[in-house]
């Protein structure tokens, strides 16, 4: 049993947060941060690499996300609005913005002060001018809530004491709607949050763009009351054609029925059906 293990069975909840929240703060100062040059599908970026997540995620060539592809057949072009939720430090933003220039924009939100600081300083090196980030959280309402302190935050589970958390503003995907414009396109990772996060969507789902939500399977949105089905209620099957990627990549398949939707982690993408001339909405 690794010491990680031995102080989740063995201290108090309280404890192990302060513990873990420390190593956070402890590895963010000591660092020893740079800047590297990767091509990510056929752009070259520079990417600031200040924690040792960014080290894995982005200290490496990519090929463009799988996902990328299918949103280009739905309203990915150039022109679009796209919200990105859960931007981390902003490279899928900027790989984003390259594809709705000119006159298309990216909203990156992102619950982690560092990741948005590192995030704009992507964008900067970049010159990438058509990305605005706003450092917050997304959930189902506009206020104040705690997200973990992690280099892949997310929302602090229950209402638990403050110890190895941090107090950010929250805002609803229909306000960040209202505040920004209406999206064509959002892409949503929030780490299990996602089911909350589209109690405060109904709006922006009403006007039927195209959504890519990544789904963190049934255990993980468990800790918040909710499972990956959940997420086909919002989206009502006269209005949306749904469909599932899988973690490793494939192409995006037909949602036929909502038993065909896993448990487990998964992509799973909305689509507006095309309204024919004269029907009503």
């Amino acid at each position: 049993m690794d010491l990680r293990t031995s102080a989740k069975k063995y201290l108090p909840a309280p404890v192990t947060d302060m513990l873990r929240g420390a190593k956070y703060k402890f590895e963010t100062w000591s660092f020893s941060k740079r800047l590297v040059s990767h091509w990510y599908g056929p752009h070259q970026l520079t990417m600031n690499i200040h924690d040792r997540v960014a080290e894995e995620w982005y200290d490496k060539d990519w090929d463009l996300p799988p996902e990328f592809a299918f949103l280009e057949q739905h309203g990915l072009k150039p022109g679009a609005r796209v919200f990105d939720l859960g931007a981390h430090q902003c490279l899928i933003a900027m790989l984003l913005a390259k594809l709705v220039t000119p006159r298309g924009e990216v909203i990156a939100v992102e619950a982690s002060r560092h990741n948005a600081e590192v995030g704009s300083m992507n964008l900067a090196v970049n010159r990438v001018e058509n990305v605005h980030i706003v450092q917050g959280l997304i959930s189902s309402s506009v206020g104040q809530e705690r997200a973990v302190d992690s280099f892949n935050s997310s929302h602090a589970i229950g209402s638990g004491g403050a110890v190895g958390t941090t107090l950010v503003d929250s805002l609803s995907i229909d306000e960040l709607s209202r505040r920004a414009g209406s999206p064509d396109i959002v892409y949503m990772d929030i780490e299990g949050f996602e089911i909350e996060a589209l109690k405060g969507a109904r709006e922006t789902i009403a006007r039927h763009c195209t959504w890519l939500i990544e789904l963190h399977g049934d255990a993980t949105l468990a800790q918040y009351g909710a499972r990956n089905s959940d997420a086909l209620s919002f989206f009502p099957a006269k209005h949306y054609a749904a469909y599932l990627g899988d973690e490793d990549g494939g192409p995006f398949q037909p949602l036929m029925q909502a038993s065909d939707l896993p448990g487990v982690r998964c992509f799973v993408a909305f689509v507006p059906v095309p309204v024919p001339a004269g029907a009503a909405q």
